[in-house]
């Protein structure tokens, strides 16, 4: 049998920081103007290599393979046939009908399907495939965010980013920028609770209302094992916010030793998982696993490729303690 085709690809990298950049605190991005961030160089010609080649070379067929590889890598792609239909049913800021395509996609009357099938759909992948034989305590929101043309984020996130920072005042300092001070607070003593010893954020992208693998703008991946901590970049989005708050994130200095992967022609009946977020109280030595990302340009999606529709379901995990 002959090997399967690798569709790894060569493409550019946007928002990148230069290798040497210093800063002395939270680097500032500016929304609200045009100007070029201090320190953010042009977009970076990167190789983005095949990561279902990867995930099939590392398989050993263990049960809980799965975990081990989201555990090491920071993502890892999952098959799952959900039972949703109308994935604007539960979507941030979504319009009551919209067009995809030459389809209309129309809401269901008084029906979240979101809240209806996925949140148990999640909780399951969470608790039996991603983290099995743990004690979880899983906080997920009865929504998600769709992105795509005509829906309410018509954008894909073009720059490596990672959407949290690394310690617990990061995540509040973030968590307080996009709902109220009084949630993050929640938040802050519920992970501060003497028997949680984890929590991590992980994010559940996935194709949706498209009728052939995603080619257009996929999403890269970026391995955690090839993230040095001394490239890690503090930073802060400025008039991104709802609530006018700067945003607390992190940005990435270009280091050739970095390792970029993507899953070529995902359907809507994969989802990817992505860790975000993650501290271990009982670990004094901190490894960086969360998982930066980008949507890119792929060269080799024809001209006619249907354009992305994707969602993503954010869900926050507390790790007990036994």
């Amino acid at each position: 049998m002959s090997e399967p085709l690798s569709l790894s690809v060569e493409t550019h990298l946007n928002g990148y920081f230069c290798a040497d950049y210093k800063s002395p605190g939270k680097t500032i991005i500016d929304f609200t103007n045009l100007e070029p961030t201090e320190g953010v160089i042009p977009p970076v010609k990167s190789t983005v290599y095949d990561a279902r080649e990867l995930q099939e070379s590392e398989n050993d067929f263990d049960s809980n393979f799965e975990s081990s590889f989201f555990d090491k890598h920071g993502f890892v792609l999952l098959p799952h046939e959900s039972q949703v239909s109308n994935w604007d049913s539960g979507a941030y800021g979504q319009t009551d009908s919209i067009p995809v395509e030459d389809r209309n996609i129309a809401l269901a009357t008084g029906e979240n399907e979101i809240e209806k099938y996925y949140m148990t759909e999640v909780e399951g992948l969470i608790s039996t495939v991603l983290l099995p034989g743990k004690n979880l305590s899983i906080d997920q929101p009865n929504m998600l965010l769709r992105r795509g043309e005509n829906t309410a984020h018509p954008y894909y996130g073009l720059g490596v980013h990672n959407d949290y920072g690394v310690t617990a005042d990061d995540f509040q300092e973030n968590m307080e920028a996009f709902s109220t001070p009084e949630a993050a607070e929640r938040w802050r003593a519920q992970y501060e609770d003497e028997n949680v010893r984890e929590f991590m954020v992980i994010n559940f992208w996935r194709p949706v209302h498209m009728s052939s693998p995603v080619e257009h703008m996929p999403l890269g991946v970026l391995d955690a094992r090839s993230v040095n901590l001394e490239d890690l970049v503090s930073s802060g989005l400025k008039g991104f916010a709802l609530t006018g708050k700067v945003t607390n994130q992190l940005s990435l200095r270009h280091n050739a030793s970095q390792n970029w992967y993507y899953y070529p022609r995902m359907t809507v009946d994969e989802v990817l998982a992505l860790k975000l977020f993650h501290i271990d109280k009982d670990v004094s030595d901190y490894r960086f696993g969360a998982c930066y990302h980008s949507a890119f340009e792929n060269p080799l999606a024809p001209k006619d490729a249907e354009v992305r529709q994707s969602c993503e379901h954010r869900v926050n995990v507390f790790v007990m303690r036994d």
